[in-house]
């Protein structure tokens, strides 16, 4: 501020303004002069503060994106660690199982105890297929004349059991001639790794 009283026009001007004083039109001038420059001002600072507030609003919600986003990655993180944990223990069961196991005679095994060996219509082993790394072996089985009971005791003794099983392809036909019995087919598939 000192430095624009310094300059030589401020100097005169304000020495002409002591002296003479100024006219009621130069007055005027000055008034809407000042008024008009205030106006900018404050225009120029709530420009600036409206520019400010409007960023500051933006990166609030670019903030709450990306900590959204950090919520998400962090969720599938979880569920990757549980898939592959999950992965892993299968991957054991098969190891343990490799080139011990027969899944036409443990099949068989558990239908004793359900009560529906006498009611195998037929097993049939199926070609091997890839699926991934894996080798899939298949027996598709039906059981004739059982009721609704043992057919859910001996798929449940599959699910349950302590190898690697799949049931797919499973079908619920009633008798004809008696509809409290069924007819059950499906597909038990079970996995090695090639070695």
């Amino acid at each position: 501020m000192n430095i624009l009283f310094r300059s030589a026009f401020m100097q005169t001007l304000l020495a002409r303004f002591r002296r003479d004083g100024i006219t009621s039109r130069e007055r005027l001038y000055l008034i809407i002069g000042g008024i008009t420059l205030v106006g900018l001002l404050l225009y120029g600072v709530y420009s600036s503060v409206a520019l400010y507030l409007d960023r500051m609003k933006g990166l609030d919600r670019l903030i709450r994106q990306k900590q959204e986003a950090l919520t998400t990655l962090d969720q599938i993180r979880r569920e990757y660690v549980q898939i592959k944990g999950r992965v892993g223990s299968l991957d054991e069961r098969i190891q343990k199982d490799q080139g011990r196991f027969s899944l036409l005679s443990f099949l068989e095994s558990l239908a004793g105890p359900a009560d529906v060996r006498s009611r195998i219509a037929y097993m049939r082993p199926q070609t091997m297929a890839m699926v991934g790394q894996y080798r899939e072996t298949s027996v598709e089985m039906k059981i004739e004349n059982v009721t609704l009971d043992q057919a859910v005791r001996f798929l449940s003794s599959i699910e349950q059991a302590p190898h690697v099983l799949k049931i797919k392809n499973l079908h619920f036909r009633t008798r004809y001639a008696n509809p409290q019995f069924l007819d059950v087919t499906f597909l038990v598939s079970t996995y090695e790794k090639p070695g």
